[in-house]
């Protein structure tokens, strides 16, 4: 398969020398993503806790489905459920494009492991803001997306996204179904990611996977008719943009 989606960005206040050495490893557009084997919670009608599998694969997706693979520092923090909480409200979007979505940190994922901040924990705690203490985390609710657990932190070492704290940073990877990273993103934790340009990179890559000869361009959206490789292409797009 050709590359015709490329992302690869790191905010500049990031400094590579603040980065464990892992991240030599981080994959690029064209690689294979790293497999792993770890802990999860998938979602399970009727369970706000979901299911707990013990050992989730990545290989068991690929051939099957896109996978946008978020990895985000802690549960029950600040910036994280505002992410979490959007995606969740947009989830069946990602869906609609053939898309799995996995989110990742170093915590627990059982809630017999840990009551207050596991992933099982985290999604029975109400993501409503007026309920509960407001000096309290809000929780993230019945999320219908996998949660993974690295508490080992294996997988953000092969993924190149371990802190210097040992916690992941907030990077994101979509990865086509024969398992190739398209869209590598990684940036400083406090800076949240927007779902709606997730969605629109999602959309954009199924667009370019389904019409090799088409290009999707700056300003590119959901439902826009791609621009060709010529430069009279461009010109044209070009102009749209003034």
């Amino acid at each position: 398969m050709k590359i015709r989606a490329f992302s690869f960005v790191s905010a500049a206040v990031v400094s590579l020398s603040l980065v464990t050495s892992s991240a030599e490893a981080f994959p690029i557009p064209g690689s294979y993503a790293p497999l792993f084997e770890a802990p999860a919670v998938i979602p399970q009608p009727g369970s706000a806790a979901g299911k707990l599998v013990e050992k989730f694969n990545l290989s068991s997706l690929i051939g099957k489905s896109r996978i946008m693979l978020l990895t985000y520092p802690k549960n029950c923090t600040f910036i994280c459920p505002t992410e979490l909480i959007a995606l969740k409200k947009r989830i069946e979007d990602f869906h609609d494009l053939g898309y799995e979505v996995l989110v990742l940190s170093t915590d627990e994922a059982s809630l017999d492991n840990d009551k207050e901040a596991s992933h099982q924990a985290w999604r029975m705690k109400s993501d409503k803001p007026a309920e509960g203490r407001k000096d309290t985390p809000i929780g993230i609710g019945d999320a219908d997306f996998i949660m993974v657990s690295d508490k080992d932190r294996k997988i953000i070492q092969d993924y190149g996204v371990e802190g210097p704290d040992g916690l992941a940073l907030r990077a994101t990877f979509f990865i086509d179904k024969q398992g190739k990273v398209q869209i590598a993103e990684v940036q400083m934790n406090s800076i949240g990611r927007d779902v709606d340009e997730l969605y629109r990179k999602a959309a954009a890559l199924k667009f370019v996977e389904d019409n090799e000869s088409m290009l999707a361009p700056q300003g590119w959206k959901p439902g826009d008719p791609g621009m060709e490789t010529s430069h009279s292409s461009v010109r044209k797009q070009v102009r749209k943009q003034q």
